[in-house]
C-alpha cells in the first residue's frame, strides 16, 4: 500500500518550482523510515533548496499497520476518507482499525497507542480524566493532549498537555488500573466505532462517558431487581 509521488511545489518566499516527494500512503512493515519520521514529526517538513525557507506541508496521508491490524487516516482539512474506498477495494480490510485524525500530532499519537496494544477509546477516556484534573489545579483548561506511553512494569500511563496561555507541556501520568477501568467503561458503554475511518478524540471520550452513566442506573435496577 506504500505509495510515493512527485509534485512541484512553488516557495512561498522566492516562487521556486521544487519538485518534491510526497508520501500518500505508507506501510509500517515495508516503510520503516517513514514510519520513523511521522514519529520524530519530520515526516512533513518542506524545505526549500533556493532559499531555504522551511515550512510544514500537510497533505491526505494514509498509514497501515497491517501486523498490529489497523490503519489511520491524516485528513488536514477534517473531511473524511470518501476517496480511499478500502472495503470495495479491498474486502479483506473489513474488521481493521481505521482512525481519521486532522494533524500530525494525532497521527503520531495514534500509531503509539495501537502500538501499545491499547485501545484508543480507554486512553481518550484516561486523558479526559487527567485533564479534568489539570484545570481544577491550575484552573486552565488543556488546549492539547497526547499519550506518550504505557509502563506495565512502572504501573504507569502518560501523557503531555498543552494548557491554554502556556507555551511548554505539563507531563502527567497515573496508574495503569485507570486505563483498565476505562476499558471497563467503554465495555460497559458498548462503545463499537463504525467500520470506516472516524476519529475517536475526546468528544467521543465525553460521549461514552455520558453513555456509561445514563445506562449504570438502569444495570443497577437490573440487579437489585
Amino acid at each position: 500500500m506504500a505509495t510515493q509521488i512527485t509534485e512541484e511545489i512553488s516557495c512561498p518566499q522566492c516562487g521556486a518550482a521544487v519538485k518534491t516527494e510526497l508520501w500518500p500512503g505508507v506501510d509500517a512493515a515495508q516503510n520503516p523510515d517513514r514510519k520513523a519520521r511521522v514519529l520524530n514529526e519530520t515526516m512533513f517538513d518542506w524545505s526549500c533548496p533556493e532559499c531555504g525557507y522551511t515550512a510544514r506541508f500537510l497533505y491526505p496521508f494514509l498509514y497501515h499497520d497491517p501486523e498490529r491490524n489497523y490503519m489511520v487516516y491524516l485528513s488536514p482539512n477534517g473531511g473524511g476518507c470518501e476517496e480511499i474506498d478500502l472495503e470495495k477495494e479491498f474486502p479483506q480490510l473489513h474488521g481493521v482499525a481505521k482512525r481519521l485524525v486532522t494533524t500530525p500530532e494525532a497521527l503520531k499519537e495514534k500509531i503509539l497507542i495501537f502500538d501499545a496494544g491499547l485501545d484508543d477509546r480507554a486512553v481518550e477516556l484516561v486523558k479526559l480524566a487527567l485533564a479534568g484534573v489539570l484545570d481544577q489545579k491550575h484552573g486552565k483548561k488543556a488546549a492539547a493532549g497526547y499519550f506518550c506511553y504505557a509502563d506495565e512494569s512502572k504501573n504507569e500511563i502518560g501523557f503531555s498537555f498543552l494548557l491554554e496561555g502556556e507555551d511548554k507541556p505539563v507531563r502527567r501520568h497515573t496508574r495503569m488500573e485507570a486505563y483498565q477501568k476505562s476499558v471497563e467503561i467503554v465495555e460497559c458503554a458498548g462503545s463499537v466505532p463504525a467500520d470506516g475511518f472516524v476519529p475517536v478524540d475526546g468528544m467521543t471520550a465525553q460521549t461514552i462517558l455520558d453513555h456509561y452513566h445514563e445506562t449504570r442506573p438502569a444495570e443497577e435496577q437490573e440487579r437489585k431487581g
